[in-house]
């Protein structure tokens, strides 16, 4: 059952969008949505307005915003915590998952470093794509770029939405929306415009008004990235400090000691390579172990006065 009267305060556009998705978990299926765009362009706060939207069609009235934070994450851990505990759930039947939820998952990638986030995210993303579809959710995932997703996990995204801007005129995000279609034996994705049929006959949408949320879950919303960017901007400072330390405690080799006092006498490292029978590039490696030790040697080379380097044949 669906109450379209309860989203007609949507544009027509964001309607649309709306009931294809609803139409998509009733057929038995999942939707997985991602939603990029720039800071800034409204991506998150797009994705909080049409999962209210959702949860107005499927039920005729209001969602709490206590339901839409709770169902918003911005760590991996945190979001696949709530799914194992409620996937479980329908195991010993204690609490069941409800058809039809949708979740948040915020600035995908963010937490993590590059390499590690991208691990992360991808197989977070194929679990829930592969073994997930029968539990019938809908999972929003916001990021700045669709290729922060890996190319084999963008086979399985169904709807892509792309936040443009913000009217502040009319409070509304605009956005791209399109429908993605894998083609298995061309290996190849294709994107669709959003297509409705009515009475009157098909309606075809390219871009879609998605209004702004209250300023009361906006507020709690911000509250929520807000203890998240300030735990990981301690987690940074951490990161940094432990970087900081192990260059302070890392020892210098016999040959790298022997350099440090030679340019502390002034000399360049082409004359230090003379000195110690080095080749030149054997210093320069040392060198640049010398530096991520905390070696600040390039204070040392400023104090050379050794001009005729620019004239000077490198050694065999």
């Amino acid at each position: 059952m669906s109450h379209p009267e309860s989203i007609k305060e949507y544009p027509l556009s964001t309607q649309i969008i709306i009931k294809r998705i609803h139409n998509r978990i009733d057929a038995g299926k999942n939707a997985l949505v991602i939603i990029c765009g720039q800071t800034g362009a409204g991506k998150s706060l797009a994705a909080l307005q049409i999962m209210r939207g959702l949860y107005l069609y499927r039920y005729g009235k209001e969602p709490e915003n206590k339901y839409l934070i709770d169902h918003t994450f911005f760590r991996a851990t945190k979001f696949m915590e709530a799914m194992r505990d409620l996937s479980n759930d329908l195991v010993d039947d204690k609490k069941k998952l409800i058809k039809g939820q949708s979740w948040l998952w915020d600035e995908v990638g963010v937490e993590a470093g590059h390499k590690e986030s991208m691990t992360v995210r991808n197989k977070v993303v194929g679990w829930l794509a592969q073994t997930f579809r029968n539990l019938q959710q809908v999972i929003f995932f916001t990021t700045p770029s669709i290729s922060f997703i890996d190319a084999s996990i963008r086979k399985l995204i169904h709807y892509y939405i792309e936040a443009h801007m913000i009217d502040l005129k009319k409070k509304v995000c605009v956005c791209r929306a399109l429908e993605l279609q894998y083609n298995v034996r061309m290996d190849k994705i294709y994107y669709h415009n959003f297509k409705y049929p009515t009475n009157e006959g098909v309606l075809e949408v390219d871009f879609i008004a998605v209004p702004k949320i209250s300023d009361e879950l906006e507020q709690d919303y911000d509250i929520k990235k807000n203890r998240f960017t300030s735990d990981l901007n301690e987690e940074i400072l951490s990161a940094l400090r432990r970087v900081e330390k192990t260059k302070e405690s890392a020892p210098l080799t016999l040959r790298q000691e022997e350099i440090l006092s030679y340019l502390k006498q002034n000399k360049s490292p082409m004359e230090i390579a003379k000195v110690m029978g080095q080749h030149n590039s054997n210093i320069y490696v040392n060198l640049n172990f010398m530096r991520r030790k905390g070696v600040d040697v390039d204070k040392f080379l400023r104090k050379s006065t050794s001009t005729h380097l620019l004239y000077e044949k490198p050694s065999p």
